[in-house]
C-alpha cells in the first residue's frame, strides 16, 4: 500500500485567483457589450436620421426630390417605397396640370372665335343681312360647342369614383341599345351610314342605366362620325354567366396602333381637325371608359387604320358595390 501526500494550496490560490478574475472579466464583457451596442445604435439610427432629413425635405414642399436608397436593407426598402409614392403623386400632379392646361385650352377656343366673329361684325357696319345671318350662325355653333365641351366636363366628374352615386336597377340591356339606336338613326341617316343590332341572347342586368346609356352612345356615335358616308356600323351584345358584352364596330377610318392605348385620356384626339369638324370634344371615351370601372368592367379596342374600329365593353350582370 503507497499513500501519497501533498498540499492543495496551489489548487485553492488558483481557485481564488479565477473568481477573482471573473468579477473583472464580467465587468469587462459589460463595458464591452454595452460600448458595442451605443456604437451600433450610433451607426443604425445615422442612416434613419439621413432618411428622416429626406423626407422632411420632401414634406417641405420639394416632391420632385427623390429620397436616397442608402443604408441597411430594411432603410433602403422604406426609401424605395417612399420613392414609388412620390413617383406616384408626380404622375397625378403632372396628369392635374395637363387636364386644367387643356380644359383652358377647349374653353378659351370657343370664346375667341366668338370674339373674332362678333369684331368682324362691328367693323362691317354697313354689312349686309346674309353676312350677320351667316356671322350669327358661326356663333351660335360655337356657343353649342362650348355648352358641349361644359356639359361632357360635368359628366366627367360626376364619374369620379369617390362622389359618383350610382343608380342600380336591374334593366333589360337589349331594350335600352334599340333605344339608343333609335335616337341615333337621323344621324346616321344623314351620311346614309347603315346601323344594325345583332344580340345573341336576352340579356338582363344590374346597371345604372343613365351612365351606361351615356357610354354606349359615345361608342355608337363615335363609330358614325369617324366614318364615312354609306358606311356601317354594327352593334352585338352577348353574355355569360358572369358578364354581359357590348361591342360596337365599324368600317370607318381606323385609329393607327401608336394611338390606340392614348385614346381613352381626356382630350385627347387623334386628329384633331377632323374632331373639330365633327363636333368632338375629346371627353367621350373618357366619359365611357370611367362609366365601365364604376360598374367594375372594362373596355378595349382594336383598330387597322383605314378599315375600322371595334370597341368592346365588358359589365358584371351583377352590381357589386
Amino acid at each position: 500500500m503507497i499513500c501519497i501526500i501533498a498540499s492543495c494550496q496551489d489548487v485553492y490560490d488558483m481557485c481564488s485567483y479565477m473568481e477573482d478574475q471573473k468579477d473583472r472579466l464580467t465587468i469587462l464583457m459589460i463595458t464591452v457589450m454595452f460600448a458595442l451596442s451605443i456604437g451600433i445604435s450610433i451607426l443604425m439610427t445615422r442612416k434613419f436620421k439621413v432618411l428622416r432629413q429626406s423626407v422632411q425635405y420632401v414634406a417641405e414642399g420639394h416632391t420632385d426630390e427623390q429620397i436616397k436608397e442608402i443604408g441597411y436593407t430594411e432603410v433602403r426598402e422604406i426609401a424605395g417605397r417612399f420613392n414609388e409614392i412620390l413617383g406616384k403623386m408626380q404622375i397625378l400632379e403632372d396628369s392635374r396640370q395637363e387636364f386644367v392646361s387643356n380644359v383652358s385650352h377647349e374653353l378659351k377656343t370657343p370664346i375667341t372665335s366668338i370674339k373674332v366673329l362678333a369684331e368682324s361684325l362691328l367693323t362691317q357696319p354697313d354689312a349686309d343681312a346674309s353676312l350677320y345671318r351667316e356671322f350669327m350662325s358661326d356663333i351660335v355653333e360655337e356657343i353649342d360647342r362650348e355648352n358641349e365641351i361644359i356639359t361632357d366636363l360635368l359628366a366627367l366628374v360626376k364619374m369620379d369614383k369617390k362622389v359618383a352615386n350610382m343608380n342600380v336597377e336591374t334593366v333589360n340591356i337589349n331594350e335600352l341599345i334599340e333605344g339608343i339606336i333609335k335616337r341615333l338613326k337621323p344621324l346616321a341617316q344623314k351620311r346614309e351610314i347603315e346601323i344594325g343590332f345583332e344580340p345573341f341572347r336576352p340579356v338582363v342586368a344590374e346597371i345604372d342605366s343613365v351612365k351606361l346609356s351615356l357610354a354606349i352612345t359615345n361608342l355608337i356615335e363615335n363609330g358614325i362620325k369617324y366614318n364615312e358616308d354609306h358606311g356601317w356600323v354594327h352593334v352585338y351584345l352577348n353574355a355569360d354567366h358572369r358578364f354581359f358584352y357590348v361591342k360596337v364596330e365599324d368600317n370607318g377610318v381606323g385609329i393607327p396602333e401608336e394611338y390606340q392605348d392614348q385614346i381613352f385620356e381626356r382630350f385627347y384626339r387623334v386628329d384633331k381637325a377632323r374632331s373639330r369638324e365633327t363636333g368632338g370634344t375629346g371627353l367621350g371615351l373618357a366619359i365611357t371608359r370611367d362609366v365601365a370601372l364604376l360598374h367594375k368592367g372594362a373596355i378595349k379596342v382594336h383598330s387597322t387604320p383605314g378599315e375600322g374600329t371595334t370597341f368592346t365593353m365588358r359589365i358584371p350582370l351583377t352590381y357589386t358595390s
